[in-house]
């Protein structure tokens, strides 16, 4: 082989691979795009996972719950009494709508109860339902001796409070 079709061959070598410039563009979109699929991965778990605006939610905890089958004077007088206390440090003004979710997990029936606080609910207080309802729309269920029921009891402001009881007679 002489000088001239050596220099030809690489020649021809060097036009079939790719240059230095254009494989570095290419390592970089393929980097870039890696990083937007892992950036929208990961905004699937995080994303928008909290509904709170930043304001403080109400902190309740349910003290007492009876539920009976029929009205006598086991339950305060009523077929249903809740002793809701606030532990937080926020306060859940008078006249704030809570509402009950109750369902019964031995008929699957389920009924939502909405209750107007006649006074507010300040921090380290409790207040007894329904006695402390200035107003109350809806019904419990329909239950038995021995039915389990379950309520979860939501505040205004998206306070929680779930508790468990079996009805008696």
């Amino acid at each position: 082989m002489d000088r001239i079709e050596l220099f030809n061959r690489l020649k021809r070598e060097r036009r079939s691979a790719i240059s230095p410039i254009i494989a570095t563009l290419l390592l970089i979109l393929i980097a870039i795009a890696a990083g937007v699929v892992v950036y929208a991965y990961v905004l699937g778990f995080v994303g928008n996972s909290t509904n709170n605006s930043g304001a403080t939610t109400s902190i309740i905890s349910i003290a007492n719950f009876c539920v009976e089958a029929s009205v006598s004077t086991k339950c305060s007088g009523s077929q249903y009494y809740i002793s809701l206390q606030n532990t937080g440090s926020v306060s859940i003004a008078g006249g704030a709508v809570l509402q009950l979710y109750l369902s019964d997990i031995n008929s699957g029936a389920n009924s939502v109860i909405s209750c107007t606080l006649s006074s507010a609910l300040n921090p380290s207080n409790s207040v007894s339902l329904p006695s402390g309802c200035s107003s109350t729309s809806g019904s419990l269920p329909s239950v038995s001796a021995g039915d389990t029921l379950n309520l979860k009891l939501v505040a205004p402001d998206g306070g929680t409070a779930i508790s468990s009881v079996k009805a008696i007679a």
